[in-house]
């Protein structure tokens, strides 16, 4: 057994906002975007250190580390999170997670896909958009890990049997067959295993509750910049800011974010 030392193994983290049906927009025109964001740490770091980081923050913000962060109900002032009606308690919070997010190592990424789009541009081919944003994150991932000589594996939040059963077998296929810009050869020499990892809510793992605050605003701020839109100055884009400035992964030769760091599809 290859022994890998924990400077050398890390985890992407991700999340998404949307829905992976490539109709629902037909029936609801706020579904027509699919995103997903990942985070990506060194795993022995994320599993010491920034949990307990994480941990402290929401002990000092809500009075226990008990707290699974959930944006929609944060959004919502649901449960716990009605605490932060009140606007100086919520004023702390988002200083503190922005401080959070600046803190994170890196690097970041956002794919998202245009399902309208992309039913339009492929009148036969029909790939699941929700396997296609993660065949795109995962392969901007592995790159990154052997530019940097390191591997890794994936981890998101678990669902539902089907949804995991059909996202778990398009990761496989990754693994074992590569993709048009990934070579299998590649994905198993940097992926350290052939299983996609997915956990519940309630495992309170650390940067899949960050992964969850920042898929929408990374998702929005992205889609603004597709369409030629001003991007609203609020704190979600304060965060996307953040991402831009040193996260985000860049292309080694041209530093750009765009088709590296952040990739629109189709």
């Amino acid at each position: 057994m290859t022994i890998i030392p924990p400077a050398k193994r890390y985890r992407l983290y991700f999340d998404e906002t949307g829905t992976g049906d490539i109709k629902a927009h037909e029936k609801d025109p706020n579904q027509r975007y699919l995103s997903v964001t990942g985070i990506v740490f060194r795993q022995d770091i994320h599993d010491i250190t920034f949990s307990s980081t994480l941990s402290a923050f929401k002990l000092r913000i809500f009075d226990t580390p008990n707290v699974i962060l959930h944006r929609r109900d944060i959004m919502g002032h649901k449960g716990i999170f009605e605490a932060l009606k009140d606007e100086a308690l919520r004023a702390e919070f988002d200083r503190q997670f922005a401080a959070l997010v600046a803190s994170l190592p890196g690097p970041a990424f956002t794919v998202s896909i245009d399902k309208k789009a992309h039913l339009e541009k492929y009148k036969i081919w029909r790939f699941d958009p929700y396997h296609y944003v993660l065949t795109c994150l995962v392969e901007r991932y592995v790159l990154w890990l052997k530019r940097s000589g390191c591997v890794g594996d994936v981890m998101g939040e678990a669902r539902s049997p089907w949804h995991d059963g059909r996202l778990r077998r398009a990761y496989r296929r990754l693994y074992d067959l590569g993709s048009d810009f990934l070579t299998a050869a590649d994905a198993k020499a940097r992926l350290i295993s052939r299983e996609l990892r997915l956990e519940p809510k309630s495992t309170d793992v650390a940067a899949l509750q960050v992964a969850d605050l920042l898929a929408h605003p990374a998702h929005r701020t992205w889609k603004f910049m597709q369409e030629n839109k001003p991007i609203p100055n609020d704190y979600g884009a304060s965060l996307v800011r953040i991402l831009e400035k040193g996260i985000y992964d860049r292309h080694p030769r041209t530093n750009l974010i765009k088709g590296c760091g952040r990739k629109w599809l189709p």
